[in-house]
């Protein structure tokens, strides 16, 4: 058995082991997945939301948390506009006019973090919620998040589920199955403790343990990643409320698409290597023993399982297809296929991995407004849209080596 069939048969056991994880936790859970505590006070809570060139969305998003099903004298809006060039801070003053809970926090441009660290010493909540400016909350959803924090002062972070608002293109509606698979994904994962992400679309964070360490890095390219796993690392809980719904505006174009993952990536990678002394060490949480792993195997499963697919079409696949044309004179290109036992487990353990991702995915995308949740529309999702991934992973290398840090969005 040769070192290639060695490193198949880990990328497999590896891939069946997470999704029976993620399937046996379903199935174990599945009537508690919408559950959440219901809050029976309602603390103040200062959402915030950083804007940086949001003019065609920012009113939209204002809109909608004027619209939040919560106490009116609970919640105030801090809306920091981050050095913007276009008019995202005129349409906010015309909303002051109007709703004296608007705050208007005008500075220079230095990112989303320092954006939120600014806001935050003016912030009058115990509780802030996070808000991307191209962003749709429901309106109830602080409602269905706030319980979390009532009975457990360890729970320092709550995340919402967010989905798609523009579903029009072939990239926004597999964006679409994306964020579903994502959410779901994520839920299952609030089961065992282990919510890595508290989303930029909107999360609420305990405002006093948020401070208490030192607040969201400005030097990362990921502040949501990275916040997580710093209150983790500490001993704090996050969670994951599914039935909190949030809507999004996502990339329509491939550029803006490739560039946005190239940021979630670098900051990924950031973030791994801050927290890289936590690395399978035991505490309070799962953060050491399966958060970093969980995270460090998908990159790693992820650069090897593009190599190898490659290298296999190239190797095994392409004799065949290169033999097409003699096939239509009566030669048998499957003749002399050489199944050997290595190869028959492989196929084996592959078939299985792909039964089991299919299965995974179908599970993910049920109760979802996603129009065709068909076979199809999976296997395209899995062998088209998620590959595509590779383009901005190998690019996020490229910037890391080269110290090009930037955002690269607007």
């Amino acid at each position: 058995m040769n070192s290639l069939v060695v490193i198949y048969a880990i990328m497999f056991f590896f891939g069946i082991y997470f999704l029976l994880i993620f399937v046996v936790l379903y199935f174990r859970n599945k009537e508690k997945m919408d559950d959440y505590p219901k809050a029976t006070r309602f603390p103040r809570v200062s959402i915030l939301v950083p804007a940086y060139n949001e003019e065609k969305s920012i009113s939209g998003t204002i809109n909608a948390l004027l619209e939040l099903d919560y106490p009116k004298d609970k919640k105030e809006i801090i809306v920091i506009n981050d050095g913007s060039k276009d008019n995202t801070s005129g349409i906010i003053r015309e909303f002051m006019k109007k709703h004296k809970e608007i705050i208007l926090l005008d500075k220079k441009n230095s990112g989303k973090a320092d954006s939120l660290n600014q806001a935050i010493k003016i912030a009058k909540g115990d509780f802030i919620a996070v808000v991307d400016a191209d962003s749709y909350p429901t309106k109830d959803v602080l409602k269905k998040m706030i319980g979390y924090f009532e009975n457990d002062e360890k729970v320092a972070a709550v995340t919402s589920k967010v989905w798609v608002k523009n579903k029009n293109n072939f990239l926004e509606r597999f964006q679409d199955v994306d964020y579903c698979v994502i959410a779901w994904s994520r839920k299952i994962l609030d089961f065992i403790g282990a919510v890595y992400v508290t989303n930029g679309p909107f999360s609420v964070y305990r405002k006093s343990l948020v401070k208490e360490v030192g607040g969201f890095d400005p030097k990362n390219m990921t502040e949501d990643i990275e916040i997580t796993w710093n209150l983790l690392s500490r001993g704090y809980k996050t969670k994951m409320s599914y039935s909190a719904k949030v809507y999004t505006i996502v990339p329509e174009k491939v550029k803006v698409w490739t560039n946005q993952r190239v940021r979630w990536n670098v900051g990924g990678l950031q973030t791994l290597y801050k927290y890289r002394r936590f690395f399978l060490t035991h505490g309070e949480n799962l953060f050491g023993r399966f958060v970093m792993s969980y995270v460090s195997l998908s990159f790693l499963l992820a650069l090897f399982g593009l190599l190898l697919s490659l290298r296999f079409i190239y190797l095994a696949i392409s004799p065949y297809l290169f033999s097409l044309p003699y096939f239509f004179q009566g030669y048998n290109p499957f003749l002399f296929m050489d199944f050997y036992f290595a190869f028959t487990i492989l196929f084996i353990w592959g078939a299985l991995f792909f039964g089991l991702s299919i299965l995974f995915h179908k599970l993910a995308l049920q109760n979802t407004e996603v129009k065709r949740k068909n076979i199809l529309t999976i296997v395209i999702y899995i062998f088209v849209y998620r590959p595509l991934y590779m383009v901005p992973f190998v690019k996020s290398f490229y910037r890391l080596i080269r110290g090009d840090i930037k955002w690269y969005t607007k």
